[in-house]
């Protein structure tokens, strides 16, 4: 056995108490850390494959501190390099464990809106960059600055916005943090305005000692500021005034900047000098792993077939899977029965419609892919050769070759394309998909959102 190989729990547990890792990061990453090979003056670390789109992170945060922990323990000095194995998938974690909550420095924060029972699901990526901001903000350490989190509504955003700054109030509470909605951020700065004007104050001065004097600005919801003249120059410098401070910033919207309509350049380009990282809809693995988590926690009043009913039928987002388990909790509550699978399905017939079924046709997919790119379904029809439009008219001509029964020869003529354009296109897209991974994500993502309709 190798030097490394033989002392290797020894390392990693060095890394974890010398540099207090955080539980929920052992978790999510030291943990399944293993040994692979060393020669002479390198060591090779192995992470699931599943851990792949993660990689560059892991290097840059923990490295070092391996590289230190080997010398401490060996006297000799070892490279250390990471590599996902193919053939290892890592087992989902659950994210079962409550953590002690503590009393929140901002009351803005939901305090049960924790890293530990946020189901990580599909969503991986997403989690890891918020805990990888949460470790690092309000530090010269943060290079993922601003954080931009986007995805549709009810998908888990706020959650993780909270998370965050309940993650900064428990592991380093100097930090001054203020977490605020987009609809709060506006009335602040439409009643400073107002009250500037009429009473002659100088409540503006106010505000921004209010946005700018802090560690961590978290601001939920940002789409609800473009567009409002006033709130988005005071965001803007604002922003400005925190990012030039080194100052932490994390946004979330239900859509990526460069899709968000009436954005000026100037925000596209600031919301992107950091990291953008998207929400899923949970697969369901993940539903199911919510459900079940709910189910824990009220005591497991509801049956495992229940369970799997709504699973099977709600797959659009966690706000209305939550509502339909919460439904059934009520209904546990004022009935001297246990619920059964015909009493549930009567009583979210409101909800859940298992006869109903779903049609995906080039209207419903045009319909998608405008409000996904923001662009009019006049635009996508026209015959503009704009890039954004051009590749968003491709994309309708991939999905109803891929989802609907219609011929090619048919979506030309509903795009009023001929035969042999619309396999171009059709071509061109899968070209994308094959060689852009980001392209290929976003379409896997309109694909969920069309066939969850």
């Amino acid at each position: 056995m190798k030097p490394v190989q033989e002392k290797w729990d020894i390392i990693k547990n060095a890394v974890i108490t010398d540099y207090g890792i955080s539980q929920i990061a052992v978790k999510l990453w030291i943990d399944p850390m293993e040994y692979y090979s060393e020669t002479d003056d390198t060591v090779t670390i192995i992470l699931p494959n599943d851990k792949a789109n993660i990689i560059e992170l892991l290097t840059e945060k923990y490295r070092d501190f391996f590289i230190i922990a080997i010398y401490e323990t060996l006297n000799n000095e070892y490279e250390v390099k990471f590599i996902a194995d193919e053939k290892k998938p890592q087992e989902e974690s659950n994210n079962q464990k409550i953590v002690q909550e503590k009393e929140s420095t901002n009351t803005s924060l939901i305090k049960k809106y924790t890293f530990d029972n946020f189901v990580t699901g599909n969503n991986e990526f997403a989690v890891s960059a918020c805990l990888a901001v949460a470790e690092t903000a309000g530090t010269d350490s943060n290079t993922y600055n601003p954080l931009y989190i986007y995805g549709g509504s009810g998908l888990g955003k706020t959650h993780l916005m909270h998370a965050i700054g309940n993650y900064l109030n428990e592991h380093n509470p100097s930090l001054k943090i203020l977490y605020v909605t987009s609809e709060n951020f506006t009335n602040d700065v439409v009643n400073s305005l107002r009250s500037d004007k009429k009473y002659n104050t100088d409540s503006m001065s106010a505000l921004k000692d209010k946005y700018r004097n802090v560690d961590v600005l978290l601001i939920d919801d940002i789409q609800f500021v473009i567009g409002k003249e006033a709130t988005q120059v005071e965001f803007f410098n604002t922003f400005n005034a925190l990012f030039e401070n080194g100052k932490s910033i994390i946004i979330s919207s239900d859509k990526h900047p460069k899709y968000m309509e009436f954005l000026d350049e100037r925000y596209l380009t600031r919301f992107q000098m950091g990291l953008q990282v998207d929400v899923q809809p949970p697969n369901y693995e993940t539903r199911k792993a919510i459900l079940i988590q709910l189910n824990q926690k009220h005591g497991n009043k509801i049956s495992d077939e229940i369970l799997t009913y709504i699973t099977d039928n709600i797959s659009s987002n966690i706000r209305e899977l939550e509502g339909a388990y919460n439904k059934l909790i009520a209904l546990s509550r004022i009935s001297s029965d246990e619920i059964t699978l015909e009493m549930a399905k009567n009583s979210l017939k409101d909800i859940i419609n298992p006869n109903k079924t779903k049609v995906i046709n080039f209207d419903v997919i045009l319909d998608e892919v405008s409000k996904h790119y923001n662009i009019s379904i006049n635009d996508i029809l026209s015959t503009k050769k704009n890039k954004e439009i051009a590749t968003a008219r491709q994309i309708v001509m991939y999905l109803c070759d891929k989802l609907t029964e219609d011929t090619k020869s048919n979506i030309g003529k509903k795009m009023k394309k001929d035969h042999a354009t619309v396999i171009h296109n059709i071509n061109k897209v899968k070209e994308s998909i094959e060689n852009d991974p980001s392209f290929e994500k976003n379409i896997d993502s309109l694909i969920k959102t069309i066939t969850s309709l």
